[in-house]
């Protein structure tokens, strides 16, 4: 049974919809799906949980307007109504950084978000987004925080001059949150959290990124191979949980036909997230009718382990309503299968072995200590669990 087969109907319809282009193959199945008997409020909760509101609605009101139950077509349309205005928001707050950041001598690459919907899907307004992603060099990471600071951004973290930059060396960047509460910037100067002990130098991204329309005007962007790359990594480190990760894949390999698969399957190889990638690419063709050259499909066919996961993602997280979907175990088992190389898998056990002696903000609670006695905060948990039990609820 193929992975779309095994979709409940509503999955099926969502699948069908999700896309820029539907075949006309494709709408006759959508079309026949509409006349059975759906479930329209879990169709319509899957809708707004997966991202792809403005997608499905605008294919259902093109292919079968009739089908659409009224009380659920005004739902879809005030939601459609509600993302185009947010992203367009948005989408202005992103020229307002570029121009500001550019200004101040500090290059910019903006991606996912606003620029990732524009480019890939030809619409700011036909992907849902809640942060601007932004792309700088290293050495521009302090200038590019005090210009984000003088436009009324604060760091979500507060953190000390070394516990900052550790920060900055793990998690590759810091986020950002306007006074406003409306914008949230996430301030990249590289990709791939470290959990992932990937090799790609962003001054590759720099040597390769290209120039393309955005809004009137010319931005920077990532070359569409390093972007599927980072599509598949990101998309495949929250287990596919939303369909739109799935379409950012499969839209960008629609909207580029001229992808060089060469390149992306040897920057695979050498990054060691080749079954990573395949995961993506046979969700996306699978799920979303994704054009993956033949030459890829029959690679794909034979990355057995791959398939199982594709297919546990499916089944066990991408449409499902529980809580399961954040079980530990089967989360932590996942991750450790997508890893082919046992250097990554050991670098993803003492990642999680550096979180459990990484000092919370529990820990700080219980006792501060000062900044070149930080290392301590691993003897002193036990103490802070310790009497927490004894004197639960209350000060001991």
């Amino acid at each position: 049974m193929s992975l779309f087969s095994a979709l409940p109907l509503e999955a099926q319809v969502l699948a069908l919809a999700a896309r820029t282009q539907v075949e006309t193959p494709s709408a006759e199945k959508l079309r026949a799906l509409l006349a059975q008997p759906l479930d329209w409020a879990r169709l319509y909760r899957w809708v707004l949980r997966h991202g792809v509101v403005a997608l499905v609605y605008r294919n259902l009101l093109q292919i079968a307007p009739d089908a659409i139950p009224e009380p659920w077509r005004l739902r879809l349309e005030s939601e459609a109504r509600s993302l185009a205005l947010h992203n367009l928001h948005q989408t202005q707050e992103l020229l307002r950084l570029i121009d500001q950041l550019e200004a101040e001598g500090i290059p910019v690459l903006p991606f996912k978000g606003p620029a990732l919907a524009a480019l890939i899907y030809g619409d700011p307004a036909a992907r849902v987004y809640v942060d601007i992603d932004l792309l700088v060099r290293r050495a521009d990471f302090r200038k590019a925080r005090r210009v984000l600071e003088a436009m009324g951004y604060q760091a979500h973290k507060m953190l000390s001059g070394a516990e900052e930059e550790a920060y900055l060396d793990t998690q590759l960047g810091f986020e950002f949150i306007h006074e406003s509460r409306h914008f949230v910037v996430e301030l990249h100067w590289a990709f791939f959290y470290t959990i992932y002990d990937l090799a790609l130098d962003p001054e590759a991204i720099w040597a390769r990124h290209r120039p393309v329309p955005f809004a009137g005007r010319t931005i920077r962007t990532m070359a569409p191979e390093d972007l599927l790359l980072y599509l598949v990594i990101h998309g495949n480190k929250h287990r596919w949980l939303k369909l739109t990760w799935v379409a950012d894949v499969a839209e960008l390999v629609r909207r580029c036909p001229e992808l060089d698969w060469s390149f992306v399957a040897q920057q695979a190889r050498d990054l060691g997230v080749e079954r990573v990638l395949a995961i993506g690419l046979i969700l996306a063709e699978a799920l979303l009718g994704a054009p993956v050259p033949e030459g890829i499909q029959s690679r794909l066919r034979q990355r057995r382990i791959a398939h199982r996961m594709a297919r546990e993602v499916v089944h066990r997280w991408m449409f499902r309503d529980n809580t399961e979907v954040y079980a530990f175990w089967p989360v932590f088992w996942y991750h450790l299968r997508e890893r082919e190389r046992w250097r990554h898998r050991l670098g993803y056990l003492g990642h999680h072995l550096k979180l459990a002696l990484a000092p919370t903000e529990k820990d700080r609670a219980f006792c501060r200590l000062p900044e070149q006695l930080t290392f301590l905060y691993p003897l002193i948990r036990p103490v802070r669990v310790l009497v927490e039990r004894l004197h639960p609820g209350g000060n001991p």
